[in-house]
């Protein structure tokens, strides 16, 4: 009996938890202000925009700019809930594996579903300065994944087609630099092309440290910008 007494307490317990932090939630959806971040130049996610690459799949911007509500304080600590008014993209695969949507903050992503606890709400997509790391994912038993901007005001082609003002950036996992001796551009596994007035044109791919070379992940066909 006092075991079903207790079990019951807990559900109970779990129950007024949740319903509080819904109350909560909804106390800063109605009485909030949200702050609208609109998007930046090399990733000018307005709303109804599109691109379009190789492997058939679409990024697209939702219609309209969209509320969102996370946690802005660490793992570590209480949480505190920032509010924001958001491009909402419908990824297709091309961002957060496994993902339907997320959120773009200026250069950042909300993480997805499957990220670490230890992660931040936003992981960064690219830096302007070349040569700045920046933040990915939290640590975890000694793995890091971070990206660096090892490019910036450069030129691909893509086909025939020249793209100008682009930045290059890397990811890479912390614990390789210690343990095999080497630079974030030689151990990193994936790179990422974004160009101007346009957003992610390519990314190339490789299974450090098993492979060496980078293999095309995806390249883009068209897009479409609705400022």
């Amino acid at each position: 009996m006092k075991k079903k007494l207790y079990f019951a307490f807990l559900i109970f317990l779990g129950m007024l938890i949740s319903c509080n932090k819904d109350i909560e939630i909804q106390a800063i959806n109605n009485f909030v202000a949200f702050d609208t971040i609109k998007p930046m130049e090399f990733f000018p996610a307005y709303p109804g925009s599109y691109w379009i690459y190789d492997n058939n799949e679409t990024l697209k911007v939702a219609n309209q700019y969209e509320k969102y509500i996370y946690n802005s304080a660490g793992y570590t600590s209480e949480p505190e809930y920032d509010t924001l008014v958001l491009p909402k993209f419908i990824l297709n695969g091309i961002y957060n594996q496994g993902d339907t949507f997320a959120y773009l903050k200026e250069y950042s992503l909300s993480k997805s579903s499957s990220s670490n606890y230890r992660d931040p709400a936003f992981k960064e997509l690219l830096s302007l300065t070349e040569g700045s790391e920046f933040v990915i994912g939290g640590a975890v038993q000694g793995h890091k994944t971070t990206g660096k901007t090892i490019k910036v005001d450069t030129s691909i082609f893509i086909g025939t087609q020249k793209y100008e003002n682009v930045i290059v950036i890397i990811q890479f996992d912390n614990s390789f630099l210690s343990e095999f001796a080497q630079t974030p551009e030689e151990c990193a596994f994936l790179r990422e092309y974004y160009a101007k007035n346009i957003g992610l044109i390519k990314r190339e791919k490789r299974n450090y440290p098993m492979d060496t070379v980078f293999i095309k992940d995806i390249e883009i066909t068209k897009y479409e910008i609705n400022r």
